[in-house]
């Protein structure tokens, strides 16, 4: 999920989501990527859905809710009366019981301010090294060519990152169809279209090769055809 992490980059780490990174850091949790196509690292989110479904939804039959306020109060009373009493499978102890002990490593709510949200959009870098933004151009160091980021206003400017770096920052532009450029973000870029230096061949053309013979033979063969 790209709300989540972008990539694996070269070296096999995780790119995360520049937001939810920050995200997690300012309310100190450390997030952790499961393996793709490995069930035993994700199953248990989709148990308690399965959960739900098999003890809780299949018991309603024969006395369905009249409305959504019953089927509410039917749920809360099936999660406090069978759900938080069981004894979970995983750490065989009681969910509530489990859950009261919990409480005490939590960080409290109370008086904490919320986690300032700015709003970004996920963008592809041209080839050229600039990125779109509310219609103009950002010019980005081009060795992020081809790799998607994450643009955004903030405190005034607009600001561009790959996972958690910040890789460029501008003075937003003064209109639309402008383009901002770093020249530092371009520094020893390769050319897009390489100059072919042409091998020219030189031809000497020289005058044909003449047998070059006295003029006395010729007078011999004249005076001989005379005859």
């Amino acid at each position: 999920m790209k709300t989540v992490w972008q990539e694996i980059d070269e070296r096999g780490e995780v790119v995360w989501n520049p937001v939810f990174l920050d995200f997690s850091r300012d309310w100190g949790f450390t997030p952790r990527l499961c393996r793709p196509y490995r069930a035993q690292t994700k199953g248990k989110v989709e148990s308690g859905v399965k959960y739900v479904r098999r003890n809780f939804l299949c018991g309603l039959q024969g006395r369905e809710p009249d409305s959504m306020e019953d089927l509410n109060n039917q749920l809360r009373q099936w999660v406090w009366n069978v759900a938080n009493q069981r004894v979970h499978g995983t750490t065989h102890e009681q969910v509530m019981a489990r859950w009261d002990a919990d409480q005490m490593s939590l960080r409290p709510l109370n008086g904490r301010a919320a986690y300032p949200f700015a709003d970004e959009e996920l963008r592809k870098v041209a080839r050229d090294a600039f990125v779109s933004w509310q219609g103009s151009r950002y010019s980005v160091p081009w060795v992020y060519a081809g790799k998607e980021v994450w643009v955004r206003d903030r405190d005034g400017g607009v600001e561009v990152h790959y996972g958690a770096q910040r890789i460029a920052a501008h003075a937003p532009a003064p209109r639309k169809h402008v383009i901002v450029r770093d020249p530092a973000h371009h520094e020893g870029i390769p050319l897009g279209a390489r100059q072919e230096r042409k091998t020219l061949v030189h031809i000497r053309q020289s005058a044909p090769v003449v047998e070059i013979r006295p003029l006395a033979a010729y007078e011999n063969v004249a005076a001989g055809g005379a005859r």
